[in-house]
């Protein structure tokens, strides 16, 4: 009795995520991160942030959406504003978002940014480049109502620009979802 309740229980949660991400819903992303040890070559993110790290304080601000073009899978895109002490970034991010079985949220995408200003630091300019991510994460998706979800996931992005880094950052996020 107990698989058939378990078996019920399951169905339910499934079909309940299921139409959140069904062909034609849109989704609004928006979230934090913890940072790995090179917090200071972020520099790209899409979501909420403030810390800082041996002296420099980093600020970000940004949002996500989503457009599901079929069932479970959604093309997204992200754009976000990070303030350094010596130079600010505004981001952008576009990618792809597949909920496999409803609930895992697996995600590739192309994240990068453009150096917004070139200030002096320390006497001198600071010719920083742009930095380029490929970024890969995958999490879960908790539906606390018919269209808002919580989805904690882990991420790695990994540096296309080596001249901005050559180390890959991985994140831990912590997103909510709406779908509409």
């Amino acid at each position: 009795m107990r698989k058939i309740y378990l078996l019920i229980i399951t169905a339910f949660i499934s079909t309940a995520a299921y139409s959140q991400t069904e062909e034609g819903t849109w989704q609004f992303e928006v979230g934090t991160s913890a940072f790995g040890e090179n917090t200071i070559k972020q520099g790209t993110s899409t979501g909420f942030n403030l810390f800082s790290t041996d002296g420099t304080t980093i600020f970000s601000i940004g949002a996500e959406g989503g457009y599901f073009f079929q069932d479970n899978t959604a093309i997204k895109f992200g754009l976000g504003y990070t303030d350094l002490d010596f130079t600010n970034f505004l981001t952008y991010k576009l990618g792809f978002k597949h909920y496999a079985g409803g609930n895992v949220p697996i995600q590739m995408d192309l994240t990068g940014a453009t150096n917004e200003d070139q200030d002096t630091f320390g006497g001198g300019t600071i010719d920083t480049p742009d930095p380029l991510w490929l970024g890969f994460q995958i999490g879960y998706a908790a539906f606390f109502s018919d269209n808002v979800a919580f989805e904690p996931t882990i991420r790695y992005n990994a540096s296309l620009n080596k001249d901005f880094t050559d180390e890959g950052i991985l994140e831990l996020k912590f997103n909510f979802v709406i779908f509409f």
